[in-house]
């Protein structure tokens, strides 16, 4: 009879775990398989109390198994997994012969497993996002608060290019400068250097031949942040060629700082925060000139850091994001009221 009765009361408390962990809000979960963060491709999210949330976002293309297996381990905890435009073209195929091959074989569909996205692009069909995906448009780029003006740094440079030269042979097809759209920026040095007497800077191709510009173009290695921060603080603008980025930040750490930039209009992502204020967009060489003469015309007048602070911020973008999340996943946002991205 005893036997029977501990057996019951064993029963009885295990039906009341289970009712517990049944109806725990997601919330509440135990979090562990996010203090110890998986890396590239999910970046993670935090409340305004530095809290990890249980939701995760992927950036870009499974680069292996493990990052694959990853995901599915996500779901089984109940981790929300959410859609993040950070990364090229992802989510189509990506075809630059400098980028990882794994995806080109793998046939996990993003589109069709992930239905909620953070975005960035002109033209989202082009990217066969359709009716069945709720999207929002936010970058990571977003959450930078404006500079204050005492760090503001005396002019050295008229503008400022970065572009990693992959390896000391300066390839023209390696990752860097097909994605910082290096040739380009080689047919556009000799205007800007020739034609309109500027001088540059140029970070992270020491020892690339750019030696024809004499010390119209300064070279340097990779420079480590804070030392990138002050660079970009002494150039009147960023010469942005690039193509092939989604949202590259470099583009906001420049706005703040009340750096202008001269973007390609073709860009993936970052054309939103290019107008009369902050900037000009340009395609090619053969259109550079205007562009050049409207951002020089005006540089000394504009203020993209005061436009910036009007649009964007963490304040901003923290609750935008939070109020958009909310809608569907109420029972992890309920709580909280502004949410970010860690970057």
């Amino acid at each position: 009879m005893i036997k029977y009765i501990s057996l019951l009361i064993i029963f009885i408390i295990f039906i009341i775990l289970l009712i517990y962990y049944l109806n725990i809000p997601i919330n509440k979960l135990d979090n562990n398989i996010l203090t110890i963060k998986y890396g590239h491709p999910y970046r993670y999210f935090k409340d305004d109390n530095n809290n990890i949330l249980p939701i995760v976002g992927i950036t870009a293309f499974f680069r292996s198994s493990a990052d694959k297996k990853q995901y599915y381990k996500f779901i089984e905890n109940k981790i929300s997994v959410i859609g993040v435009t950070a990364y090229k073209t992802f989510p189509i195929k990506i075809t630059d012969p400098s980028e990882d091959k794994y995806h080109l074989t793998d046939d996990f569909n993003y589109l069709k497993e992930i239905k909620i996205w953070l975005t960035c692009m002109r033209d989202l069909h082009l990217y066969n996002f359709n009716k069945n995906h709720t999207i929002l448009d936010i970058s990571e780029s977003d959450f930078y608060d404006i500079e204050n003006d005492n760090m503001k740094k005396n002019k050295i440079y008229d503008f400022i290019y970065i572009c990693g030269k992959d390896n000391d042979t300066c390839p023209l097809d390696g990752w860097n400068a097909i994605n910082r759209n290096y040739s380009l920026a080689l047919r556009c040095f000799p205007i800007m250097i020739n034609e309109y007497n500027l001088t540059g800077l140029c970070v992270g191709r020491l020892g690339c031949d750019l030696s024809e510009y004499k010390d119209k173009i300064i070279t340097t290695d990779f420079l480590p942040y804070p030392e990138l921060q002050d660079k970009m603080r002494e150039s009147r603008f960023l010469f942005l060629p690039n193509i092939y980025d989604a949202s590259p930040r470099v583009i906001a750490e420049c706005l703040i700082k009340d750096v202008p930039v001269l973007m390609n209009y073709s860009i993936i992502c970052g054309f939103k925060y290019i107008n009369s204020e902050t900037g000009e967009f340009f395609i090619d060489e053969y259109n550079i000139r205007n562009a050049l003469d409207n951002l020089l015309g005006k540089i000394n007048t504009i203020s993209p850091k005061t436009w910036w602070n009007k649009n964007y911020g963490i304040e901003k973008s923290s609750i935008k994001l939070r109020n958009f999340l909310n809608i569907y996943y109420p029972d992890i946002f309920k709580n909280v009221k502004k949410v970010s991205m860690i970057i």
